[in-house]
């Protein structure tokens, strides 16, 4: 038997989890795109991450969510966003959250010098 506060008017309520998180290696002055998504009902709002700080949308940066799924966009990628990045699921609920780090693309970039030393 379910307890009441696990029901939610014939439907039963479910802690977040996140069952994906995606990232792909970038290059310098590309745009990065992390992808997180989370079970949950009622459906989870999202938090976004870099290390400890909590990341807000503007100076390049923007966060959609939808329902079950939100994604990270990072353009014109520099040094100093690159690093580790914590996606975060919540609901009345629980928490859940998973990590995953945005790394620089040595491919890219090495196909960007060559390219330039080419058209140089």
């Amino acid at each position: 038997m379910l307890l009441p506060e696990l029901q939610e008017k014939g439907s039963i309520k479910v802690p977040p989890s996140i069952h994906e998180m995606k990232s792909h290696g970038v290059g310098l002055g590309r745009t990065a795109l992390l992808r997180c998504e989370a079970a949950a009902v009622p459906s989870p709002t999202f938090e976004w991450y870099k290390g400890e700080k909590r990341i807000i949308r503007g100076h390049g940066i923007d966060i959609k969510s939808l329902s079950s799924r939100s994604v990270l966009t990072v353009t014109n990628m520099t040094e100093d966003r690159y690093g580790n990045y914590t996606c975060v699921a919540i609901n009345k609920l629980g928490t859940a959250n998973a990590s995953v780090p945005l790394i620089q693309s040595a491919w890219v970039s090495a196909l960007e010098v060559f390219i330039c030393m080419c058209n140089g």
